[in-house]
């Protein structure tokens, strides 16, 4: 069973790892278990490495620069993940880490429960996506 109520699954950059792939097959337990080193690659995170370790934040949006060249990479062709995390960090800041992660949950809780729906193991692996509940990439390993 899914822990989804859990704080530790928020990113310094603002995703939520609830919603991943890596998080809801066990393979991974998020970002801050991991210390910013991702599943796929060998190297940390730049943004976890300077919030975290150079800054000592919990989160991006505690910072004077926020937001910072690092965001670059929620830049894509595909999707810009940008103004998702920057919102994200804007909501944190605005409601409190409760509430963020209660309205997290249940958005995922229904990502889940229409994946069963579908007899599929993640939105990534669905062939309707993208969907009214998804328009953007499923959070999968990086």
């Amino acid at each position: 069973m899914l822990k989804l109520n859990n704080k530790k699954l928020i990113d310094p950059c603002g995703l939520y790892c609830g919603e991943c792939l890596g998080y809801q097959d066990g393979r991974c337990l998020g970002c801050l278990s991991r210390k910013g080193l991702c599943l796929k690659y060998s190297k940390i995170c730049k943004i976890y490495n300077c919030c975290v370790n150079i800054k000592k934040f919990r989160f991006c949006n505690e910072c004077k620069n926020f937001p910072c060249e690092n965001f670059k990479f929620f830049k894509n062709e595909e999707y810009d993940w940008f103004l998702e995390v920057i919102k994200n960090l804007e909501k944190l800041k605005k409601i409190g880490i409760e509430k963020f992660l209660n309205k997290e949950v249940e958005r995922v809780k229904k990502l889940i429960e229409c994946t069963k729906t579908k007899k599929v193991i993640h939105c990534s692996r669905c062939k309707d996506w993208p969907c009214e509940k998804l328009k953007r990439p499923p959070l999968t390993p990086a």
